[in-house]
């Protein structure tokens, strides 16, 4: 533990990053500049905790919360770029370019990396429905690379990497980059709907697979689909998402599905598998009342941030104008969803007249630097749109992790977090108190202050930043006890996103599950 009046102090750090856990060997000697030194530390630990995988804990649900007074809840509606849409309708081979798919920021290549789809209404079926592949360095700007592998219109000269197999549109290619598996031609995995052998819906089609050692050259499992649709409730349909869950290691895949008495309306399904290959049988997780208030969904693509995992919904309003826009949803075990903020709207559809007034379809959201980034395909009309339409994609952004927060005003606002274990190192927080402040203090399980560690104590916060170090007057870090503690913070005109505790934080009572190493 640094402790700040100490004699001997410490001079060198070693970092080294597994999965998402940071682990600190600090030797101490006779370092003259503590403050400095202990500023080093802190600053590249905050460096590692902007990692979609880093473990806050996030204000987006009640998990947290124990108590709170004079706090209000604020959703925040991500930015769209100025500059969008960011990929366009501008060769032949993607007629219609959408946002059934995948971005990554790959840090072994440096470079953002993006598998989509397109929709080419006007070709034959072979090549209606292509999987592409496009690349970033900085996110906005991106290049179709020639990559000779699947032939359009007589030519290779195109960012083709997949096609159907010949008998009907495919729909919602999903990948992952599994760094973990031995297999290196395994290295990326991709999953699809497709008509493996015929054209006829329930008996041909299903969930497909294929592997890639590098994201581009794609070998088609031969024993497609892995998993069929069925006429029921407990069956996937033909838009899903694939996600890895780093505790379990298992692969995850939500999916739309049809309730019963099928097929009533939209609902999201899931499913997982240890190997991609075996899939389980799909459980509903998400059920709607089919009203205006709630009425289908069509589609969710989730991602995991520590023990969170958030999802983005596609909120279909039938009954209603049948347009598509996105909301926020969260789970605490991958299984079980809380719709946000009383199902309020995300990332809103574009004006009338505008690329995306239609509807919305989103990749996982994911962190790269200082802001969370969220890619999406925008259609210029209706689902039941009888008039044509066209689709492009663009970028919305928020503050990093700036999904929800707990705001107070003028009267200070105080919410207590429900009791913690596993904590360790600094107390970080994501908070905007430019015009006002934040303080913590710790408590017992039982809710006693503990002293050295009292709201008097600490040192307030009073600028805006997404990974702030909170610290009281003779304590720079949590205590290293393996008692529970509860936090009490105290914000007056400033808004909380969520705070770090170490990278194995959990609530208590939360059960832990291993990584997947």
């Amino acid at each position: 533990m640094i402790n700040l009046s100490g004699n001997y102090l410490p001079c060198f750090l070693k970092r080294a990053l597994i999965s998402t856990t940071i682990i600190f060997t600090i030797i101490f000697s006779g370092c003259k500049d503590q403050s400095k030194l202990n500023k080093l530390a802190v600053d590249q630990l905050k460096e590692s905790v902007k990692e979609t995988h880093a473990n806050w804990q996030l204000f987006i649900d009640d998990y947290w919360i124990g108590q709170s007074n004079d706090i209000k809840t604020n959703l925040h509606q991500p930015e769209k770029n100025p500059q969008n849409p960011l990929i366009r309708a501008d060769v032949p081979w993607e007629e219609n370019p959408y946002c059934f798919g995948t971005v990554i920021y790959d840090k072994t290549d440096s470079i953002f990396k993006f598998w989509y789809q397109s929709y080419n209404s006007d070709a034959e079926v072979p090549e209606r429905t292509p999987i592409l592949y496009a690349t970033s360095t900085d996110g906005i700007k991106w290049v179709r690379p020639d990559l000779g592998v699947i032939e359009f219109n007589g030519s290779t000269n195109n960012n083709i990497i997949l096609q159907n197999y010949g008998y009907h549109d495919l729909y919602s290619p999903g990948v992952i980059k599994d760094d973990k598996d031995p297999d290196p031609d395994k290295r990326y995995k991709m999953i699809w709907w497709d008509f493996p052998s015929g054209d006829k819906g329930y008996r041909d089609d299903g969930m497909c697979v294929a592997f890639s050692s590098d994201g581009v050259h794609w070998r088609k499992y031969p024993d497609n689909p892995v998993l069929h649709a069925k006429k029921e409730e407990k069956s996937i349909s033909d838009v899903m998402s694939v996600m890895l869950d780093h505790k379990t290691g298992k692969f995850v895949v939500y999916t739309k599905g049809w309730a019963d008495p099928w097929p009533s309306h939209r609902q999201i399904v899931r499913t997982e598998s240890i190997d991609f290959i075996h899939w389980s049988e799909p459980e509903v997780v998400i059920r709607h009342k089919h009203d205006l208030k709630d009425p289908q969904s069509y589609g969710m693509t989730v991602s995991q941030y520590g023990n969170n995992y958030i999802g983005l919904i596609c909120s279909y309003k039938l009954p209603g104008n049948e347009t598509i826009d996105v909301q926020l949803t969260i789970s605490h075990d991958n299984k079980n969803w809380s719709r946000v903020a009383n199902q309020e709207t995300f990332i809103p559809l574009g004006a009338a007249g505008s690329w995306d007034d239609g509807m919305i379809f989103c990749a996982p959201v994911f962190n790269h630097g200082d802001n969370t980034l969220i890619y999406y395909g925008g259609w210029d009309n209706t689902h039941n749109s009888e008039d044509p339409r066209h689709s492009s994609i663009g970028l919305a952004t928020l503050r990093l992790n700036g999904f929800v927060s707990l705001d107070a005003g003028p009267v200070p606002g105080r919410v207590t977090t429900h009791a913690m274990q596993y904590f360790n190192g600094p107390l970080l927080v994501n908070v905007d108190a430019a015009n006002g402040s934040l303080r913590a203090e710790l408590l017992d399980a039982e809710g006693s202050s503990i002293s050295g560690y009292t709201m008097r104590e600490c040192l307030p916060v009073q600028t805006d930043g997404i990974s702030h170090w909170v610290q009281w007057r003779n304590h720079a870090e949590l205590p290293d006890t393996k008692k529970p503690i509860r936090i009490r913070f105290e914000i007056k005109n400033a808004s909380l996103y969520g705070f770090y505790a170490g990278s194995h934080a959990v609530r208590v009572q939360v059960l832990v599950s291993s990584e997947r190493m």
